[in-house]
C-alpha cells in the first residue's frame, strides 16, 4: 500500500497529470521511499510516526510520482541507462565531471531534501545501549 493515495497526488500536491498511471507510480514511489529510507517505515504502523514525518513522507512520495511523470516513468529511470558518454559516427558526447551515483538518477533530488530533516535517511549505526 502507497504512503499516498490518488486524492493527495491531485488534490493536495496537485501533482503533473499522471493519467491512467497514477496508482501504479504511487506504489513505485512507495516502494523506492521504502528503499532510500531503509525501510524505517515497514517496522511500524505508518500512523504512529510524527505528523512531522508523515507530511514529509506524503511529500516525498508525491515528488517522487512527479518524477517518474516527467521522466517517462519507473521503467525508464531504472531501466539505468547511461548517456552521459556516447558516440555516432565522428560525433562524441561526453557529460564529464564525475561519475554519478546511480541510485541518485532514480530519485527525485527533492526526496532528499523533503526527508532530510527526518532523520529517516541516516545510515549510521544506532547505539542500542
Amino acid at each position: 500500500m502507497g504512503y499516498i493515495d490518488t486524492a493527495y497526488y491531485n488534490d493536495e500536491y496537485k501533482g503533473v497529470d499522471a493519467g491512467d498511471d497514477l496508482e501504479r507510480y504511487i506504489e513505485r514511489a512507495s516502494e523506492l521511499i521504502d528503499e532510500v529510507t531503509n525501510y524505517v517505515l515497514n517496522n511500524r504502523e505508518f500512523e504512529e510516526f510524527a505528523s512531522f514525518i508523515q507530511k514529509q513522507v506524503k511529500k516525498a512520495t508525491a515528488a517522487q510520482v512527479e518524477f517518474y511523470v516527467v521522466n517517462g516513468g519507473p521503467e525508464q529511470l531504472d531501466a539505468g541507462e547511461d548517456y552521459s558518454n556516447f558516440a555516432i559516427g565522428s560525433f562524441q558526447y561526453s557529460k564529464g565531471g564525475a561519475a554519478e551515483n546511480e541510485q541518485a538518477a532514480r530519485v527525485s533530488p527533492k526526496v532528499f531534501s523533503l526527508l532530510a530533516p527526518t532523520g529517516m535517511l541516516y545510515q549510521g549505526v544506532i547505539n542500542g545501549g
